[in-house]
């Protein structure tokens, strides 16, 4: 299993989250870097949508484009 060393202060925060949840170490650490995951992705979804919308004419075909798919839920089909 491989090791990480950690900050002394960071290790405290750690042992209290783990007195106050009940959980492993383990456990704390891996739902912080899904969180972290997670978010990082998000904000790169954020940026691109900026970087999108910063361009007039790449956000005009952007939103052509989605009221064409607007019109695709109205086709009368169940699905």
């Amino acid at each position: 299993m491989p090791t990480t060393r950690i900050s002394e202060s960071d290790y405290r925060v750690l042992q209290a989250l783990s007195m106050q949840t009940g959980k492993r170490h383990q456990e704390i650490i891996h739902e912080a870097l899904s969180t972290y995951q997670r978010e990082a992705l998000l904000d790169g979804i954020n940026a691109g949508y900026a970087k999108l919308k910063a361009d007039q004419s790449e956000w005009a075909i952007e939103k052509r484009e989605r009221q064409l798919w607007e019109h695709t839920l109205a086709d009368g089909t169940d699905e």
